[in-house]
């Protein structure tokens, strides 16, 4: 059975990670003795793979197929990890499609809110900031995606608001370029709003794209679309496939296990949880290299 309940079903991993390898349908049929056809129609989601097919697969792919099998195939395997109480996710719709976006309410006064990605900025996150009376201190984009950074200027309540973004992401959000406030790079930022009695600190993690970062804050890693639960957002080219790779595994490896990732779509995981079975961190790469020196 399909699972159903994740961002990307496994024939959305497969494409990516054949993608990212660089191979062709063809290519990759020569190598796993599977017809080219099949491969179309897994990739497609018209039909279901066969967990030997996933294994077959990841070997040539490079993941654990196994792994990957264990929650792709198994909707039960879904994990139900929960926001803790300051943490206020805002499920928006962006072209018919899911994006989080989270407000973060300071623990000492429940009015001061920072918020990571705008889900585009619609009219839920408007109505959850009017009715719960929160007063936005910043806002904070993991990339240059519309749907996690379109409509910032919609929400700020002044131009003196500093907006987080990387440079090398600021030519893919058109607003950037015509906010007047304090737009700043994601370690800048930070940096000021430590200042400001907040508790948050970034790292980068490019692939999905050029200026993709995560931001930490009180067990909470918020990755955009770098990762999600059991995949990850496409990288922004093939060759930056393996950049994308080592900033999973520089993720995964630089949190504790218990650790809720918060991704811009899908559900809710954890470092542990994505340690075991998500194809990307479990990776010929991670499972050769980074994962030996880490655990």
């Amino acid at each position: 059975m399909l699972n159903t309940l994740l961002e990307d079903q496994a024939g959305d991993v497969l494409k990516k990670f054949r993608y990212g390898r660089k191979k062709s349908l063809k290519e990759v049929a020569g190598l796993t003795g599977l017809p080219a056809d099949l491969l179309r129609s897994l990739e497609s989601g018209e039909r279901v793979p066969e967990p030997s097919q996933l294994v077959a697969l990841g070997e040539i792919l490079g993941f654990d197929g196994a792994e990957m099998a264990s929650l792709h195939l198994h909707p039960e395997a879904t994990p139900e990890v929960p926001a803790p109480p300051d943490f206020l996710p805002v499920r928006e719709s962006f072209g018919g499609y899911a994006v989080w976006c989270t407000v973060l309410r300071h623990p000492e006064d429940p009015h001061r809110a920072l918020l990571v990605d705008t889900g585009g900025g619609g009219s839920i996150l408007r109505e959850t900031l009017r009715r719960r009376d929160l007063r936005i201190e910043g806002i904070l984009l993991t990339h240059g995606h519309g749907d996690h950074g379109g409509g910032f200027v919609g929400l700020l309540p002044g131009d003196d608001v500093p907006v987080l973004l990387s440079r090398k992401d600021r030519p893919l959000l058109p607003e950037a370029a015509l906010y007047t406030g304090p737009l700043l790079s994601p370690e800048e930022g930070c940096r000021e709003l430590v200042r400001k009695g907040w508790r948050i600190e970034v790292t980068e993690a490019p692939g999905h794209t050029p200026g993709s970062v995560a931001y930490y804050t009180e067990g909470v890693l918020f990755v955009g679309d770098t990762l999600f639960c059991g995949s990850a957002g496409r990288s922004d080219t093939p060759d930056d496939f393996p950049t994308q790779l080592d900033s999973i595994h520089r993720l995964v490896s630089g949190y504790p296990p218990d650790t809720v990732i918060i991704s811009g779509h899908g559900p809710f995981t954890t470092i542990a949880r994505e340690k075991s079975h998500n194809p990307f961190v479990r990776s010929r790469e991670f499972q050769s290299g980074h994962s030996q020196k880490t655990e």
